[in-house]
């Protein structure tokens, strides 16, 4: 009796441990992590429910693609991306799909790298939400663009009887030439009759920073040594599978509403399929270091041949990526100064690519390069630090004026 007990409860066990084993050491590879084209826009539809072997499905997913693919996994402090990690093995007894986001989410957030996320139904969890609401509004005055729809502005501000070249960007959305038409030539043309130049930066979100190389070539009037010294970018399998998906998601979702895709999507998405092939049959470095964010190596101590007289850098909390690039390309300026609040820090990853969980279907951006700044600081939810740090509610152009005055 007691041994007929015992092989039941032998064989119960067994099945419990290769149950529990096989819904979470399935052994994923790199094409695991890619979205076919061919996929339908049903099979990327968010389920109603979930079961307790897919939310194990889906970490185990998450797990091997944060191991191989994420561009910070050897950059961010190691005991958040260890916490992270066991929160996201921790989860269990989901009794929802929103509380499962909301948990995988959470437990992203314990990484401090701002392009890290799950998305539901288009939103992030209440914790990154309210973290974001934090940063939505610069408390040193608004951009003081006299047009909010652009992009930029060039024009000069008279303070007393000095000239003061304002330049004005309110967003980095893109790199092409037809954005950013004139922008170049309009500064070297003002620069040469202003005693100060301004950027404002408040309000400014990410993007591109290729025009904000261009502009700082002209004034440092060279080459020039970035504040970034080096960008790491990983070149993995599972690294180049997730940019497969940042098109091919888009072109599916374009097909379910009858809309043809531009040929830049498929330009784009065969570019990566390429370059994923070339990681399979490890053509490809596994990482590659770029050492010349100036657009050329410069070096700090060069004189500047540009612009030589005072800049000052407005910035504000709202201010993150492409906007603190461009801040930090004036580090080695030696008239140029920030003056504001601390930019937002989302700073050192960039570049996500786009993983999808298999069951709950959560898309999680996962940024696949790292940037590191020359004393290699590291500033993820702090910031760029001002040079003259402006009183909360005070105007930071109003202030650089007051110092204008003063000349």
């Amino acid at each position: 009796m007691y041994k007929i007990i015992f092989q039941i409860i032998l064989a119960t066990s067994f099945f419990i441990f290769c149950s529990c084993q096989t819904a979470t050491t399935r052994k994923w590879t790199s094409d695991d992590l890619v979205v076919s084209e061919k996929a339908s826009f049903e099979s990327l539809v968010f389920p109603k429910s979930i079961s307790a072997s897919q939310v194990a499905e889906d970490i185990d997913f998450l797990i091997y693609a944060l191991s191989n693919g994420y561009g910070g996994r050897k950059y961010v402090p190691q005991d958040s991306y260890a916490q992270a990690i066991k929160a996201l093995e921790d989860i269990s007894d989901i009794s929802s799909v929103e509380e499962f986001h909301t948990k995988i989410d959470e437990a992203l957030f314990l990484i401090p790298d701002n392009h890290l996320s799950a998305v539901y139904r288009g939103r992030t969890s209440k914790k990154r939400q309210n973290y974001d609401e934090e940063n939505k509004l610069g408390r040193v005055g608004a951009n003081n663009i006299s047009d909010a729809s652009k992009i930029w502005e060039t024009r000069i501000d008279q303070v007393q009887n000095k000239k003061v070249l304002y330049i004005s960007f309110t967003r980095f959305r893109s790199d092409k030439k037809d954005v950013w038409g004139g922008l170049i030539t309009s500064i070297k043309s003002k620069m040469k009759h202003a005693n100060f130049i301004v950027i404002d930066l408040r309000g400014s979100l990410g993007g591109s920073d290729s025009i904000s190389i261009e502009m700082a070539k002209v004034l440092y009037g060279r080459a020039f040594e970035h504040g970034i010294k080096n960008q790491y970018r990983s070149l993995a399998p599972e690294t180049l599978a997730l940019f497969i998906n940042e098109s091919t998601i888009p072109i599916i979702n374009m097909k379910a509403d009858g809309t043809k895709a531009p040929a830049q999507f498929f330009d784009e998405l065969n570019e990566s399929k390429e370059r994923y092939n070339k990681a399979l049959k490890g053509e490809l470095p596994a990482e590659y270091i770029r050492t010349d964010k100036g657009g050329a190596v410069g070096n700090r101590s060069d004189p500047v041949t540009g612009y030589k007289k005072p800049i000052y850098i407005l910035t504000d909390r709202v201010c993150k990526s492409a906007c603190e690039f461009t801040a930090a390309a004036f580090e080695w300026h030696p008239t140029a100064k920030r003056v504001g609040e601390n930019t937002e820090g989302t700073f050192h990853f960039s570049n996500a690519g786009l993983l999808v969980l298999p069951n709950s279907k959560f898309k999680i951006y996962i940024p696949t390069q790292y940037t590191e700044y020359y004393d290699r600081r590291f500033i993820e939810r702090t910031g760029l630090a001002p040079d003259i740090k402006v009183p909360i509610g005070s105007d930071a152009y109003e202030v650089v004026k007051q110092l204008i005055r003063k000349y």
